[in-house]
């Protein structure tokens, strides 16, 4: 195991903030630990760095940090604001007393890389959200760190860099076979670029495996409604909906989420559309099945209020604590 987390307690007075937090990151991995805001994940973050001490338990990890230490990418990137771009990047390296020379290369490649080599006599105070983002980035890299840290990557950036961003940060760390920890608040962005996610609610790992076993197999409701919209769909309304083929005799009730049922229009459905919210890329469409509430995400316009409705459940999630 490459970087190795135990039983990691940590409390501020009475208030615990992590309790026994365990998990393994491979060499080369990049992953996500995901959660709400106070869950705890940036004091995580800060134990890795060295920047805290915990209460309990250890990191262990089969780098030479000593040479190639873990170094964090903050969330607000404290930039140098009196130094250029260039100077930022190259700081740790004159930090390290790295030569003139070979100093001026690495953070040529590195910004060149970044696609910053146009701002290397700029100030941070010139330059976009993502394009600070970016040089805190190099900064970090041009050290060639065993272990990079990311403190909630796309909080400073507006919706439309978030994805573009989290599929930089993918494409770079394969590159630079980097393993990278990320503590974040964005799902969508999280789930893109992550080997493994872990879930944090309230001081504690819940859950922590593949993306799609954690999305498709949460362990517990909690879990799974962190994940997104959960709708319960009791035994007494199979017979009224479609459902995937399979024997569903061993099931009291299943949980299927918003995005995973499609509505087709028929004036002798068991569906009735109670509500249409518009959201922007989806429509929010809120569906009355007999006893039951369905809320179904859908791309389809077509739809008004009152309409009747055929239900398909086209895959349902299997929660671990059923």
């Amino acid at each position: 195991m490459f970087l190795g987390i135990e039983a990691i307690d940590k409390n501020y007075g009475a208030n615990r903030v992590l309790e026994a937090v365990s998990f393994g990151v491979e060499k080369g991995e990049l992953v996500s630990i995901v959660g709400p805001s106070g869950a705890g994940k940036t004091t995580l973050l800060k134990i890795l760095a060295g920047l805290e001490s915990a209460d309990a338990g250890h990191v262990t990890s089969s780098a030479d940090l000593h040479n190639n230490p873990a170094i964090l990418v903050f969330q607000d990137y404290l930039l140098f604001p009196t130094m250029t771009i260039f100077d930022n990047v190259a700081f740790g390296l004159r930090c390290r007393r790295v030569g003139r020379e070979d100093r001026r290369a690495r953070v040529s490649a590195m910004l060149d890389y970044f696609q910053l080599g146009g701002k290397k006599d700029h100030y941070p105070n010139q330059l976009s959200a993502g394009q600070q983002q970016r040089v805190a980035l190099a900064r970090a890299m041009v050290v060639s760190p065993s272990i990079l840290l990311l403190d909630e990557p796309f909080a400073n950036l507006d919706r439309n860099l978030k994805a573009e961003t989290a599929e930089f940060i993918r494409g770079f760390q394969q590159e630079y076979s980097i393993t990278t920890l990320s503590v974040t608040h964005d799902l969508q962005e999280a789930f893109m670029m992550s080997d493994k996610i872990g879930i944090m609610l309230d001081g504690r790992l819940c859950q922590f495996d593949e993306v799609k076993t954690v999305y498709n197999q949460p362990v517990s409701s909690r879990v799974a409604e962190f994940l997104g919209h959960v709708n319960s769909i009791p035994s007494s309304c199979f017979a009224h909906v479609s459902l995937p083929q399979e024997d569903m005799t061993a099931y009291s009730r299943i949980s299927v989420r918003a995005e995973s049922i499609e509505l087709r229009g028929d004036t002798a459905g068991a569906g009735v559309v109670e509500d249409v919210v518009f959201a922007g890329h989806f429509i929010i469409y809120r569906v009355r099945l007999h006893e039951v509430w369905l809320s179904v995400y859908s791309f389809n316009p077509e739809f008004s209020p009152g309409d009747r409705v055929a239900v398909d459940v086209k895959q349902f999630i299997r929660i671990r604590e059923n």
